[in-house]
């Protein structure tokens, strides 16, 4: 049998609880950033691996292409490599492979990969680092 102490620590408990639930929630949200909010949710799907919202295709692209895979390569440096810190710049997630865009690629790929890489070009092997993380 338990004590009259515990049961009133309980019953404290599950009133404190049931007032909490019925407060309005008051906190204040900022407006969301610039960059598409699909952006901000770079998530892991077993199909794809990382994924941002944008596209699951891994086509090829490079300099000139522009698409909803383009916004994906966009999105996942920005979000998921250390390209905004290093540069003090985010890539504008706008579909257009432009020259930004392609040094950001040429960056991810020296920098997460290898020179050999490093040609702008996000192929099988890009898509496998942006996706996986793997080399």
């Amino acid at each position: 049998m338990r004590s009259r102490p515990y049961t009133r620590s309980v019953a404290a408990g599950v009133v404190a609880a049931a007032a909490l639930a019925l407060l309005p929630a008051t906190t204040a949200t900022a407006a969301p950033a610039p960059v598409a909010a699909a952006a901000d949710t770079c998530r892991g799907v077993s199909t794809v691996g990382l994924h941002c919202g944008y596209s699951t295709s891994n086509a090829f692209a490079q300099r000139g292409s522009k698409g909803a895979h383009v916004k994906e390569i966009q999105a996942l440096i920005n979000e998921t490599t250390i390209w905004p810190k290093q540069t003090g710049k985010r890539l504008a997630v706008d579909g257009d492979f432009g020259p930004t865009t392609d040094s950001a690629v040429s960056w991810f790929q020296w920098y997460y990969g290898s020179e050999a890489l490093s040609d702008g070009m996000v192929g099988p092997k890009t898509w496998e680092m942006l996706r996986y993380g793997k080399r």
